[in-house]
């Protein structure tokens, strides 16, 4: 939701700004040094010093109090499509201004009433009426004037038509397939007609490329909201393939926070607006706009699903419509009026979990195989089960690429982590500096022993509860995916500092091997010789130490591999 200024500050009058457009990411940058300073009675709100970079720091005194990575528009502002790398769009950062000055949910002015995209005084302001309760406003000439083309001569601009009656079919979506509420209407919080009827008000502004969708509030009670639609009035510049899929895609997404605030009033802007963008898939299934916000969670499923980085509306928290599709698509359409019904627990991850319980699932299960669906994604997708799209999303991002792999670090909850190894053939030896319980690993293989391309289901599974070094399987040479995976809900993540490669000795966070000779069996110190000199024999336990296969084929190597060897003196 956009935040509001405190009474009596201009925030248009603050500052402006400039939008950048990238090849995925749209990062907004104020271009000069300026100190905000807002009085409210006669308390004065500490200084912030706007610098200039992607990143906006916000400072107290000496104390760093905020650092905001700005990517998109603030609160339920729909995200800018992407043009083409290096393109550059002028946008107020009036919004953002608000976000920074006052935290708060609060009634967003109506363009005919002023605002943060107001109509112009040059508009000159018509309305549609849909039988399925909408209004559309719009303007036949000035600023936000909207294609006037009238095919069908009824007297209504064929734009503003298709536009309402995109939100009937929505709406009707919503309601038929997905069992969910319709939005609030004005009447249930005794608003008046703040539109001149009690329809649903959609208005068609020009947004100067600052964001092509908003829905505001009106009012709001405990539970829930009532608010009206912002939607872009001719989309000129946008970087949508024509009206039909601007349209589709805008429309949905702002119907479904008009949704859902009939369900919760403030949610977290990870559930708002990951859902929300599943709502666009769900109303026109080969969306695009879908497809480009869950690259963005892909590329960073080391991150934790429920903390999006900082910043208003972070690309990350859109892309999380990845998993919200994936749990619809595993438990059926009415999992999405249950999940909204608990979109306002103050623990929401917590209540997604007892959510899943109650219908015979369980979040570690599920995020495990989300997780493994998500590596065979794009150039590594049709080799296993995994999302319907999965090629046409642009795939995970290797941690590290190599012969071997070494990597200290946090794993946080609800996170996936995936490396990528170039077996020369053998055994692959695994270890980690010390226990890591509650982190499960897998090892997949890549089809057809190519060094990357589709991935093979997973053929071992094991945990880090055992850091023991030890010979996971002898493997074919070719490609290997490894996944580091943290299922667990919780606010602490797990350190591990973890390795792989093709020899005992090429280990790296575990301890060397003592030096041949060093100790024997005899009693005269004197090391012993062999055939198995030069590689230390596998452990007596299962050689994989708890891992789990999933293979026909190395079934059979297990045993091979329990056999006692000669241990190097």
């Amino acid at each position: 939701m956009t935040r509001a200024a405190p009474p009596g500050i201009d925030v248009a009058d603050v500052v402006t700004g400039t939008a950048d457009t990238g090849d995925d990411r749209v990062a907004s940058r104020f271009v000069s040094d300026t100190d905000l300073v807002a009085e409210v009675g006669d308390a004065r709100v500490a200084p912030i010093d706007v610098v200039s970079g992607p990143d906006l720091v916000a400072e107290a005194g000496d104390a760093r109090v905020a650092t905001i990575d700005v990517v998109f528009g603030p609160g339920d502002a729909r995200v800018l499509p992407i043009e083409r790398p290096g393109a550059r769009r002028r946008g107020t950062l009036v919004a953002l201004a608000a976000v920074l000055l006052l935290p708060g949910l609060a009634r967003a002015e109506r363009p005919t009433e002023g605002g943060l995209w107001p109509y112009d005084p040059k508009d000159i302001l018509a309305t549609h009426d849909h039988p399925d309760g909408l209004r559309v406003h719009y303007s036949v000439d000035g600023p936000s004037v909207v294609p006037l083309a009238d095919l069908d001569a009824d007297g209504v601009p064929d734009y503003v038509t298709r536009v309402a009656d995109t939100a009937a079919e929505v709406l009707a979506l919503y309601r038929d397939v997905f069992g969910l509420r319709p939005p609030r209407s004005e009447a249930e919080h005794d608003l008046g007609s703040l539109g001149g009827s009690e329809a649903l008000d959609i208005y068609l502004v020009e947004f100067a490329g600052a964001a092509d969708g908003h829905f505001g509030h009106d009012a709001c009670d405990p539970d829930a909201c009532a608010g009206h639609l912002l939607l872009e009035n001719d989309f000129a510049g946008y970087a949508y393939a024509d009206l039909a899929e601007a349209v589709d895609t805008v429309v949905s997404h702002e119907l479904f926070h008009a949704v859902q605030a009939a369900y919760v009033v403030d949610p977290p802007v990870w559930f708002s607006e990951g859902t929300a963008v599943w709502a666009e898939r769900a109303y026109r299934p080969d969306s695009r706009d879908f497809l480009r916000l869950c690259d963005a969670y892909l590329a960073d499923t080391g991150r934790s699903l429920f903390k999006p980085p900082a910043g208003p509306v972070p690309a990350f928290a859109y892309g999380t419509a990845l998993w919200w599709d994936f749990l619809i698509e595993r438990h059926g359409p009415e999992f999405v009026d249950a999940l909204l019904q608990v979109g306002g627990t103050p623990d929401l991850p917590a209540a997604i979990a007892e959510l899943l319980l109650g219908r015979g699932d369980d979040l570690r299960a599920a995020w495990l195989e989300f997780s493994a669906w998500n590596l065979a994604t794009g150039p590594r997708a049709g080799a296993r089960d995994s999302h319907a799209y999965a090629e046409q999303l642009a795939g995970v991002i290797a941690e590290q690429d190599g012969s071997s792999l070494d990597d200290d670090d946090r794993f946080f909850s609800l996170t996936a982590r995936y490396y990528r190894l170039d077996h020369p053939g053998g055994p692959l030896w695994f270890g980690l500096a010390a226990p890591a319980p509650g982190l499960e690993f897998t090892l997949q293989a890549v089809a057809g022993g190519a060094p990357d391309g589709p991935v093979e289901p997973p053929q071992l599974a094991w945990d880090g509860a055992d850091p023991e070094p030890r010979i996971l399987a002898d493997l074919p040479a070719g490609g290997f995916w490894l996944a580091a995976v943290n299922p667990v809900l919780s606010d602490m993540s797990i350190q591990a500092h973890l390795c792989a490669a093709a020899t005992r000795e090429a280990l790296a966070c575990v301890d060397p091997l003592p030096a041949p000779g060093s100790t024997g069996d005899d009693t005269t110190g004197e090391g012993t010789t062999g055939d198995d000199t030069d590689e230390p024999a596998p452990p007596e336990r299962d050689a994989c130490g708890g891992c789990r296969t999933g293979s026909p084929v190395l079934a059979w190597l297990l045993p091979l591999l329990r056999r006692r060897r000669r241990r190097v003196p």
